[in-house]
């Protein structure tokens, strides 16, 4: 009766959502816990999916013109960077990238940035002032963006060549740490077996 009454009052003043929302939050913060990237030896920066989700199907254009689907590219390992022009950390992540693909150039790994809720201009006057040799996407109406749970700049997602979603990275990363490399590495030999 007693928690009846608490229920009671706690919905008559709109406080029920409330409490359901802290408790979803606080349940959400225990399940996005790296505690499983730490057991990992993972950098904190990663998020491990025990369970691998295949990542959704998609197809963007390059800003050559040319259409890209997701999977034409299913027996490599993918890097998927979200990121916008607008964005200092997805500017500074860049070269990163950049660098990251030129130490994997002769492996199975495949990088693609995909710019989000920018025209086809905007990202062109970008790209003649910051050249980039990686594959660029266009995701003007953030489509993939939402598929994929984006929600900052930039995430990156590393998929293995199953297509399954492996790792999570939220905000800038040095993709030229060991320990990165050495999540990649990783992924490139597994994928072999």
């Amino acid at each position: 009766m007693f928690l009846y009454n608490i229920f009671n009052l706690l919905a008559k003043r709109n406080l029920m959502k409330t409490l359901f929302l802290l408790l979803f939050l606080f349940l959400l913060i225990l399940c996005l816990d790296p505690a499983g990237a730490q057991n990992l030896n993972l950098p904190s920066f990663f998020q491990s999916y025990v369970k691998p989700k295949t990542a959704p199907d998609f197809s963007l254009y390059d800003l050559h013109g040319n259409l890209v689907r997701s999977n034409d590219f299913r027996n490599k390992v993918v890097l998927l960077n979200f990121w916008s022009t607008w964005c200092p950390n997805c500017r500074q992540e860049a070269s990163l990238l950049e660098e990251l693909q030129a130490h994997y150039k002769d492996k199975e790994l495949l990088i693609l940035r995909i710019n989000a809720k920018e025209s086809r201009e905007t990202l062109q006057k970008f790209i003649e002032k910051n050249p980039s040799k990686l594959t660029i996407l266009l995701d003007e109406k953030d489509k993939v963006g939402r598929l994929m749970g984006v929600w900052v700049h930039p995430t990156t997602y590393l998929i293995d060549r199953q297509g399954k979603i492996r790792y999570r990275a939220m905000g800038v990363v040095n993709w030229l740490s060991p320990e990165v490399r050495e999540i990649i590495d990783q992924l490139l030999k597994e994928s072999k077996e």
